[in-house]
């Protein structure tokens, strides 16, 4: 709830009463929070109430609107009206009079129960989700984990006997592994009767001459979203993802990484319902070993890809509905109506994803250092556990129970392609946020749900990350994009994800049409605020831990002072992390112009690809 503006109340001092035994809390008993809206003062004693959802106006006082600012949080009446008396002056002793001020607010549907939300989500419609195109396999130059992987999908088909259509995108730069990728491809097709389709360099370089001929106004940039160039040494897992969104428009597709393997796992932890709490601390547990990791909990039994495309495409609504997510008024205990806004009939899941076991999914471990008490104490349960859980390499790293996220951090599994999505950046790690918060922003009424399930995955070596870790934070290129996407949320209006794109293209090429002044003062104000977060978060990790081991505690004060010395630092270069270490400032202004205005030029030519991929439909990928 917003105010244009301030309150202050006088009230006759009286006698401090004595305390109100603790307050018995009904299970059973309905929630209620108050609805999100916009204030506008009227007169000294009266304001205007206007509901952000209906645009409903209402009138009341100052000391009823301080009444109702004390219930946005979902509670039981008994507790709204216990929060009035003890929080508002003179009200202590009028709990009778609190009550019928509550009774008429309910009345007046400016509080709202737990089921009527639920009745509001029932409105929409069943959802009839698009058909699946294909389950497509990123691949490059890994040729071991490809065939893991494969070797486990056919293990899936002879007990699913699902007959699904796969495609392996192969990225590989060498000849070597092209070569086995083709061998093994041929092998997962003759031993499980699937089709599968192959693309490699030259049917890559065969559907991109297809779709330069269809929009030949884009070539440079088709060739830059869809071929395998020299990417400064950057990962390209981006190019693929392009190449799997084309050739499913219209439809919804599955997506599998090379290093990733079946079967999906669910942790003894995991429970049933959605946790709709938006901020939530990551739930990861440790192992000894890779082979302890792969046996972690216990192995779903159902048709895992099934039970992605069961939520992919249908309103929550939906999704509240049916089980493992059905609806519990628990779930709602204690939020904020303002934090609820996709609550809402239009809301459907975009994509969903789930978590890994073995591997961890990114390249630095700092999430470590924000687990709750168990997993803390499940990292630190000794000195030499700890030296070995920091690098990651044998954990379960997702969520104890489905969430739904705007943005996902991690790459999804299952995505609804039925309408416009975005395409990502080509090169650079953290495709996967920044495909999420453009789809986002395209798609403002649609999220991500995360299962509480894991999926095995085992890098083809050991990795470390600790040294990453305790690093100042210092964003890649595609997370300074998904950041700056972020800031744009809720700003535009149009319901057409091509017209919303459109603008973010625009948008990026307004800060890369900057001065170099204003480019080098903007990206050190970002890089100046991811570490004075990363300062904060952490010193209420490390207060609010005040037992845990010495040496967490000592490796927590390392980042916090990495980051502070980063932040005061005087003459260095505002330098994103794909950049460089020697880059200078103009330098700097140079690249993110650059930057930007790929990116630009990417989000200008995709609706017309998309549109044309779409109108081909199954043909383009038969084509291949």
């Amino acid at each position: 709830m917003s105010s244009n503006v301030q309150f202050q109340y006088t009230f006759d001092a009286t006698p401090t009463p004595p305390a109100a035994p603790a307050l018995r809390i009904d299970p059973n008993a309905p929630l209620f929070a108050s609805e999100d809206a916009v204030v506008a003062s009227l007169s000294n004693n009266e304001c205007i109430f206007q509901v952000k959802r209906t645009g409903e106006a209402h009138v009341m006082t100052f000391q009823v609107l301080q009444a109702l600012d004390q219930c946005r949080e979902f509670r039981t009446l008994d507790e709204h009206v216990s929060r009035i008396q003890s929080t508002i002056p003179g009200l202590d002793q009028q709990r009778d009079a609190v009550k019928r001020v509550v009774a008429s607010l309910v009345q007046r549907e400016l509080l709202v129960s737990d089921t009527a939300l639920m009745a509001r989500l029932a409105e929409a419609p069943a959802a009839n989700p698009a058909p699946l195109r294909a389950v497509f396999i990123r691949a490059c130059d890994r040729p071991a984990q490809l065939e893991r992987l494969l070797l486990s999908l056919a293990d899936y088909e002879r007990q699913f006997k699902a007959g699904r259509h796969y495609v392996v995108l192969d990225d590989s730069t060498q000849d070597a592994s092209l070569d086995r990728h083709r061998d093994l491809v041929r092998e997962f097709a003759r031993t499980t009767g699937c089709k599968l389709t192959y693309i490699g360099p030259a049917q890559c370089k065969r559907l991109v001459e297809r779709l330069i001929a269809a929009v030949p106004e884009h070539r440079e940039t088709i060739e830059r979203l869809l071929l395998v160039r020299d990417a400064r040494g950057r990962f390209g897992g981006g190019r693929s993802w392009n190449l799997a969104l084309l050739l499913s428009a219209g439809n919804r597709f599955v997506m599998f990484d090379d290093d990733q393997c079946l079967p999906t796992r669910r942790h003894e932890l995991a429970r049933s319902g959605v946790d709709l709490n938006p901020v939530q601390n990551p739930f990861a547990r440790f192992y000894r070993n890779m082979e302890e990791a792969l046996g972690a909990g216990e192995e779903v039994t159902q048709d895992p890809l099934e039970m992605h495309l069961d939520a992919c495409g249908i309103g929550i609504g939906e999704l509240f509905a049916r089980e493992p997510y059905r609806f519990s008024r628990e779930s709602l205990r204690g939020l904020n109506m303002a934090r609820l806004g996709y609550m809402n009939p239009d809301t459907r899941i975009l994509a969903t994803q789930q978590g890994t076991v073995g591997s961890a999914r990114s390249e630095s471990a700092a999430w470590i250092y924000h687990l709750d008490q168990a997993g803390r104490a499940d990292l630190c349960s000794s000195r030499d556990a700890y030296l070995t859980n920091i690098e990651a390499q044998y954990v379960w790293q997702g969520t104890a129970q489905a969430r739904l996220s705007s943005v996902a951090w991690f790459t999804p599994f299952a995505f609804d392609n039925s309408a416009l999505l975005p395409c990502t950046n080509p090169i650079g790690r953290g495709e996967d946020a920044l495909f999420s918060a453009a789809a986002h922003f395209c798609h403002p009424d649609a999220l991500v749900l995360e299962l509480p399930i894991a999926i095995g995955h085992v890098q083809e070596q050991a990795r470390t990350r600790s040294n990453r870790s305790v690093q100042a934070s210092t964003p890649r290129v595609n997370h300074f994009a998904t950041d700056y996407i972020q800031r744009q949320f809720g700003v535009f209006l149009s319901n057409d994800p091509a017209q919303r794109l459109a603008l973010l293209a625009d948008i990026f090429r307004d800060l890369g049409g900057a001065s170099e002044t204003r480019r080098v003062a903007h990206l050190r104000e970002y890089l100046n605020y991811v570490r004075s977060e990363s300062i904060e978060r952490l010193q209420q990790q490390f207060e609010a831990a005040a037992n845990a081991p010495v040496f967490w505690q000592a490796d927590v004060r390392s980042i916090i002072d990495a980051n502070g010395r980063a932040l005061t630092a005087k003459g260095t270069s505002p330098r994103l992390g794909d950049w460089a270490d020697d880059v200078d400032t103009a330098g700097c202004a140079t690249l993110l112009r650059t930057e930007l205005n790929q990116l630009a030029d990417a989000y200008s030519a995709w609706p017309a690809l998309w549109r044309y991929a779409q109108g081909q439909g199954e043909r383009l990928l038969a084509g291949i």
